[in-house]
């Protein structure tokens, strides 16, 4: 596999490509010249009806080469064979025209540009004269008036080594080319040899035989296309190999490259940077909310707005760069030998393609992408600088998506960081490291104690008592959220079937905070089930608390889930409310039972903000009291706050002003000797 060729070097500036593409252009073309001086008519007509024969075929196997299972490797066209056998019938001259010929003419109809015509063209006949060498020096020099009727077994050493000549001078002088490209001559002489060797002696190997059928008795060059038969269910093969590596390397939805060949790319862009001090670029793509559209519209609309953003971002990218398919809605962009100015503007162009809205499914679908930047340095492989760009893009997302965010050492050392945590959060569930702690929830007009709310910990043995804000991101990220809520779970509904029986108080509920992972989890409800059924505590004991972004971010798949819960006789609490969607339309439909609202509304009450947060909370009130729902206020603190929701009325509460979290134990005495509390 090679990369996309950059646009030549110049052929005036003195450098190894254009010393090559010189050479070989004009000694090639020289060759061709005399050729055409050296042919008379009267040559012509002594080759006749053969030379006719194996002109019309060497045109027709030309415009129709074996190209073998290399994507991008040079074609190896059956052409050859019928030069070869021309050559060994009546030497070079009329090998030559015959090869200058089809070449020529293959060249115009590919539409290569003029230098790459006359290089080909060139190169070629370089290496068929240093294949007429060979034959010089082994004495036999047919020409249209001495042709080579005969061949024997001593005749086979000078014909491979006219081979192995042709090829090898062949792959010298392309190497050469490719010198000043960022590709050291042995590298590209080197790349592939064994595979390109087999194919081209494979196809050298009919020459012998065409040469023999060709004038082995008269008219039996009639039977020259026979030969073509078993030539074309080679190429046949050839192509049904050649589609199967296609699509081993390429994505089957959009048809762009996969990781597969995307490493290969990065990987020989890293190593022509490495030689010619160019910069290679890896940006990381992640289009943001689709799975909301993925969800919504259905699959096939989702494949079809990929399709269609595939084809925005080939717009916007350069036509030397590497746009990959990464998966699912990640796409990748390698550049090489691009400035800063270059990457900036790549990138702007890249958000740019995305604004205007795509019509999916005959709907309007609106979608941004988070980019991540990572510039390689001297150490990079494609693993390395691909995962930089990843932890970019995650940087990108995490400051409001629609972002371009360019990767740097910092963001690095939070990364391993929070690997060690995925480390540690998996040792700390082997080693029964989490703990639950809990705080109490009154009811503010009795100042009864109606619940208890279960808050992890992780008591890790270097650092301590961990906060859940500095473990629970890395446990979403990891997924480990689900078997330490499933862990969290089953030992809030342990504890408080051991306080119902040793406080007496059978009326206590625990709650337990649900991670949006744990929402969209197929086996929550299950889990739910079995952990009640093995503590023996009651459904209607047990509130189970999620947030408002974690239910609008999948709100069909999550309504169902709720509702399954419901039906297990389990509570549903909104917690801090008022901070997300706060929307009376979502409430509706949400089978919810209390709403939490945020700290944020509770610390202004009786102080200087009161006018401020008073009237939301009383709004918060009076919409719960309209669907029937419970309140409970988070964050009290102070005295001023618990007289203002008195005041307000209808409401549960919880916070430091009664108790900070607290272990097992200490809730058990607490349930005992506190049942009661008044306000003061």
């Amino acid at each position: 596999m090679t990369s996309p060729v950059p646009a030549h070097p110049s052929l005036w500036r003195p450098s190894v490509f254009a010393a090559v593409w010189h050479a070989c252009t004009w000694v090639g073309w020289a060759v061709v010249v005399l050729s055409i001086v050296r042919l008379t008519p009267s040559d012509l007509r002594l080759m006749g009806e053969p030379l006719a024969m194996i002109a019309a075929i060497l045109v027709f196997s030309e415009l129709r080469p074996i190209v073998m299972t290399r994507l991008t490797g040079n074609p190896v066209s059956i052409s050859l064979a019928f030069v070869f056998a021309a050559m060994y019938l009546w030497g070079l001259y009329a090998a030559v025209l015959l090869y200058a010929s089809s070449v020529v003419l293959s060249e115009i109809l590919q539409r290569k540009p003029l230098w790459k015509l006359l290089f080909n063209t060139g190169q070629y006949m370089c290496s068929l004269a240093a294949a007429w060498m060979v034959m010089v020096i082994a004495g036999v020099t047919p020409s249209p008036t001495a042709p080579l009727l005969d061949m024997s077994a001593s005749d086979l050493w000078w014909i491979a080594v006219s081979w192995v000549v042709y090829h090898l001078v062949n792959l010298a002088l392309v190497a050469g080319l490719a010198a000043d490209e960022g590709v050291s001559w042995w590298d590209d002489f080197s790349d592939e040899f064994w595979f390109y060797t087999v194919s081209t002696l494979a196809v050298l190997a009919l020459s012998p035989l065409i040469a023999i059928v060709a004038v082995a008795y008269p008219y039996s060059w009639t039977m020259l296309p026979l030969l073509l038969l078993p030539l074309l269910a080679v190429q046949k093969t050839a192509e049904m190999s050649r589609h199967q590596e296609h699509q081993s390397l390429h994505d089957p939805l959009t048809g762009l490259p996969n990781r597969v060949l995307l490493n290969d790319r990065i990987e020989q862009a890293l190593a022509r940077s490495s030689r010619m001090r160019g910069m290679v670029v890896v940006m990381f793509l992640d289009l943001d909310l689709f799975k909301v559209v993925n969800d919504s519209l259905g699959h096939h609309a989702g494949d079809e707005l990929l399709i269609n953003v595939a084809q925005r971002l080939k717009a916007a990218v350069r036509s030397g760069d590497t746009l990959a398919r990464f998966g699912g809605d990640e796409f990748v962009v390698m550049c090489e030998d691009v400035s800063e100015e270059e990457v900036t503007a790549i990138a702007g162009r890249i958000t740019a393609s995305l604004r205007q809205s795509f019509v999916s499914d005959d709907r309007e679908v609106t979608v941004t992408a988070s980019v991540g930047v990572a510039v390689a340095k001297p150490s990079s492989t494609p693993q390395t600088l691909l995962r930089d760009a990843d932890v970019a893009m995650y940087r990108a997302k995490e400051h409001g998506r629609n972002q371009v965010v360019r990767f740097d050492e910092a963001m690095h050392r939070q990364a391993n960081e929070r690997l060690l945590d995925a480390v540690g959060l998996r040792r700390a569930l082997e080693h029964d490291e989490f703990r639950v702690v809990y705080q109490p929830v009154l009811d503010i007009a009795t100042g009864r104690t109606i619940g208890m709310e279960a808050l992890v910990r992780w008591e890790d043995p270097d650092r301590g008592l961990v906060a859940p804000g500095l473990f629970i991101p890395a446990a979403e990220e990891t997924g480990l959220i689900a078997p330490i809520g499933e862990w969290v779970l089953g030992a809030a509904l342990a504890d408080l079937h051991d306080w119902r029986t040793e406080s007496g108080h059978t009326d206590v509920w625990v709650a337990v905070n649900i991670s949006s992972r744990q929402l969209l989890s197929p086996t929550l409800v299950d889990e739910v089930e079995h952990a009640l059924r093995e503590s023996g505590v009651p459904a209607t004991a047990l509130q189970l608390e999620i947030t408002e972004s974690a239910v609008m971010n999948d709100l069909d798949p999550v309504l169902d889930v709720l509702a399954r819960l419901r039906r297990l006789g389990v509570s549903l609490a909104v917690d801090d409310f008022g901070t997300g969607y706060s929307s009376l339309a979502y409430l509706k439909r949400l089978p919810v039972t209390t709403l939490k609202i945020d700290r944020a509304f509770v610390s202004g009450l009786g102080g200087a903000e009161d006018a401020f947060d008073r009237p939301i909370v009383d709004a918060i009130l009076k919409m719960a009291q309209s669907l029937g729902l419970d309140v409970i206020a988070e964050g009290v603190e102070t005295q001023g706050q618990l007289d203002a929701l008195g005041e307000l009325g209808g409401l549960f509460a919880q916070g430091f002003f009664w108790a900070r979290p607290m272990r097992p134990d200490d809730a058990v005495r607490w349930l005992q000797d506190r049942a009661y509390l008044g306000k003061s």
